[in-house]
Parts: C-alpha cells; structure tokens; sequence
C-alpha cells in the first residue's frame, strides 16, 4: 500500500454581489482544480459586510478574490479591514474588477493580483496558479511550528501537537510527553498551522485532527480522552473542516 503525500487544502472565498459573477468565479476555480489537481475549499459572501463579519472574527483563507465595486461595504474597504490584523499579512488578496482605474487605491491593501472583467479564463487561471505557489512554497518551509522560549527557538514537529490552548496572554502546546507555555496568541500560531490539519474549534483551543477519537455537537474527544468543548460558533467550520480532512485522509489510503 502506497500513502500519497499529504493534500494542502486551499481555502478560497469568493466575494462578489453579482450572484451569476460570483458563480463563474466559482467555476472557475474549480476548473482550475480539475486541471492541476489542487484541493481546494470555496466559500461565496455575497456582500463586503458578511466577508467582513468572518474575517473580523477569525480569517480562515488563504485566497480571497474579490469585486471592488459593491453596494455597501466595496472591495477596497474589505481589503484595509483585512489588512488591519497583522495576521492577515499572507492572505492573497486578488481583486476582480472592470474598474481598472482602482490601481493607485489597492497600493495600501497589498493585492497579489489583478483580473479584470469579462474574466479571461487563462487570465484567471495564471494568477491563481501564481498564488497557490506562493501558498505551497510558504506550506514546505513549515513542516515544524517555531515556539520562542525563553530566549531560545524550539522547532516542533506538527505530528506531536495534540492541541493549543489560550492563558491569557500566553500559549500552552500540548504533546503527548510535554506542555509547553510561551508568549503568543492562538491567531498567530493559527496562522503557522496547516488549516487543514488544524483547526480553531473554540476562542481558547485548536486541535490536531490527527489526535481526535470523536467529534460530537459540543465536544471534541481526543484519543487520550480528554474533552475540549466546541464553540457554537465554530461548530459549522469544524463540521465542514473534518469532514474535508477524513476525506483526504481515505483518498491517501485509496491508491
């Protein structure tokens, strides 16, 4: 039996108003997905206010492609708000527009890219193959998590952490030999973390799903038994999220 290298899931979110606009981006991508064999998961916001309401609570993506001109809440406005929490810094921003005029007011937003409309199918499809090799060249170099420790830097391996948890302005890694308690955020180690191997199951915990026994409606149970409780808010993500990861993880077996 062969074991397939491990699949990087992408997360992509689309944010365009026009709702036939928005679903040819969609298929767009999926085209692309076909064609380059890339895992990727895509989430629609039909609106710059609801993009907003997920990346001020917690920024999931590692692509956004998005219109300029909404109603409401445009483009433009979305990017400074992503742009304000420093741990949105890697997010490959990629506006689509027909307004190419924007140029000079995306300068502070830092896009990864420009697509102009009528989108260009190969137009589209080079500028997301240059993002996801960004993406795929940042994932090779972090096989291990860097914790900062008393003047020193530990490198732990992804397959030892069970899980993370918040105490205040410090974080506590969770091994099967050691806890380690050092000066960080759960957003900054999230962002260090593959998002498809870990995930943000509570405002104080991210768990390894490669450590967990069973996922109920409230609860996480990990293989040592411990519970951690799932967050109400979380508890769609990290429905959508395992189910993607059991997925991946029968298709590694199924060659």
């Amino acid at each position: 039996m062969i074991i397939e290298e491990r699949v990087l899931v992408i997360r992509i979110a689309i944010c365009e108003d026009d709702v036939q606009m928005a679903e040819q981006i969609a298929e767009l991508a999926l085209s692309f997905q076909q064609k380059n064999e890339v895992a990727l998961e895509i989430d629609i916001f039909y609106s710059g206010e609801k993009l907003t309401e997920e990346i001020r609570h917690s920024c999931q993506y590692e692509i956004i492609l998005m219109d300029i001109e909404m109603s409401g809440l445009n483009g433009i406005d979305v990017g400074h708000i992503l742009r304000e929490d420093e741990d949105n810094d890697l997010v490959q921003l990629i506006y689509i527009s027909s307004h190419e005029e924007y140029h000079l007011q995306l300068f502070d937003v830092q896009p990864s890219g420009f697509i102009s409309k009528p989108i260009q199918s190969t137009k589209f499809e080079q500028k997301l193959e240059i993002a996801i090799q960004k993406i795929k060249r940042r994932s090779n170099r972090r096989r291990l998590l860097p914790v900062q420790l008393r003047g020193s830097e530990l490198l732990i391996p992804f397959k030892e952490i069970i899980y993370l948890e918040s105490n205040c302005r410090k974080v506590i890694l969770h091994t099967s030999t050691q806890s380690i308690e050092y000066y960080s955020t759960l957003n900054k180690e999230n962002d260090k973390l593959f998002s498809d191997e870990f995930i943000r199951i509570h405002q104080s915990y991210i768990i390894n799903f490669y450590h967990v026994k069973q996922i109920t409606a409230k609860k996480i149970i990990l293989l040592s038994g411990r519970e951690i409780p799932i967050s109400e808010r979380y508890t769609a993500s990290v429905k959508k999220s395992y189910l993607n990861f059991r997925g991946n993880l029968i298709g590694q077996f199924s060659h």
